[in-house]
């Protein structure tokens, strides 16, 4: 197995602080609104569960850390497993208000989950902005394409400083692949999602 996949309501999972780290359960305490700590708390407890069963370990032995590749901050940052585990695995996770998402692999990954909105076109570029604008659903389209941006800046594809010129439309529509990385969109009740992963690598969800 090479790759763990899951998306999940957020009152399906089993979301103990414990597990939490010290700088985890500050930001935790951080969030004003009760919906996004109880999001938060999800994620980082799915992303556990998913790298402790790619590892074979259980959730209680997997350390989660953020930390700046810029700034070296420790208070963001793409999240990583912490020990001799960390060049093993890698991790990704994503949380809204009601449902989160998480992905550990042994390549390159990135997952997002959003509920669907209608964006702003400035997060497009102007060919995905004129797709989008011509779906009889633009909410649903475009927050198809908005996922598949997040996972792929996720995975080390592009930045979200630059995501306008991140374009993510083939001639069919959203795309399922770019270069090395391969593009699975998730559909839930109100809510999308996309994990990218590099090829040849099987999805299990």
């Amino acid at each position: 197995m090479t790759e763990i996949v899951r998306f999940a309501p957020v009152d399906e999972v089993a979301a103990d602080l414990g597990l939490l780290t010290a700088a985890e359960r500050a930001r935790h305490q951080r969030l004003v609104a009760e919906a996004d700590r109880e999001a938060y708390a999800a994620g980082h407890v799915l992303v556990r569960e998913c790298a402790a069963e790619l590892l074979g370990l259980a959730r209680e032995e997997i350390v989660i850390e953020q930390r700046c590749a810029r700034c070296g901050s420790a208070e963001h940052g793409a999240p990583s497993v912490a020990g001799p585990a960390r060049s093993a695995v890698q991790v990704s996770l994503s949380h809204a208000r009601g449902q989160v998402a998480a992905v550990a692999a042994t390549r390159r990954c990135g997952i997002d989950v959003e509920r669907v909105v209608r964006g702003p076109d400035r997060a497009l570029s102007p060919r995905e902005a004129a797709w989008v604008s011509g779906q009889p659903d633009a909410a649903y389209a475009f927050t198809r394409l908005w996922v598949r941006k997040e996972a792929l800046v996720k995975a080390g594809h592009g930045s979200m400083a630059a995501v306008q010129r991140l374009d993510v439309l083939a001639e069919e529509g959203p795309m399922d692949r770019l270069g090395e990385l391969r593009i699975t969109q998730w559909e839930g009740d109100g809510f999308l999602g996309a994990v990218a992963i590099c090829a040849d690598m099987r999805t299990e969800t």
